[in-house]
């Protein structure tokens, strides 16, 4: 069964995206952030009104639906000559089989349609599985690029491909 992605424009959405955020980044990160420093970074990222807000600042975030129930979400924005993937989270049933990879590709058609030259994203330095997953779909590691959200500095590093 392929996945279908679900333009949020709603603010039903928006909410639906902020759950699963709340979700999803409490698995990813429980081994690497305390609750009090993760529950204000998620606030000031993922909260309904952030995604809002990103949205009105042309990120676009789309629902991941598997058989009609979400699974997870990804966000893009176009940034001068290339393409910014935002997010992209899975729930874990369905992480390993693909799908992660065909989103990231469908994001890699839509910057070469765009006209754009590269796709990048940031990841947590200690997430050595989603830098896996990105080294084995050719991405390389730029440079360390942390940035200061809510108070905290998040140790993020830099990887691109060029499209």
């Amino acid at each position: 069964m392929k996945p279908d992605y679900k333009l949020v424009a709603k603010a039903k959405y928006i909410h639906l995206v902020s759950e699963m955020a709340d979700e999803l980044w409490r698995e990813v990160y429980k081994k690497t952030y305390p609750k009090k420093q993760l529950d204000a970074v998620l606030e000031a990222l993922q909260s309904p009104e952030a995604i809002e807000e990103q949205i009105d600042d042309e990120v676009n975030y789309f629902i991941v639906l598997l058989g009609g129930k979400p699974v997870g979400y990804f966000s893009w924005k176009m940034v001068g000559t290339s393409l910014h993937l935002t997010n992209l989270y899975l729930k874990p049933a369905v992480r390993g089989n693909g799908m992660g990879r065909d989103i990231v590709q469908y994001c890699e058609r839509l910057g070469r349609a765009d006209g754009k030259g590269r796709l990048y994203c940031y990841v947590h330095e200690k997430q050595l599985p989603v830098l896996g997953f990105f080294k084995a779909l050719r991405y390389r590691v730029l440079q360390p690029a942390p940035q200061q959200v809510a108070g905290y500095e998040l140790p993020l590093v830099e990887l691109e491909r060029r499209l």
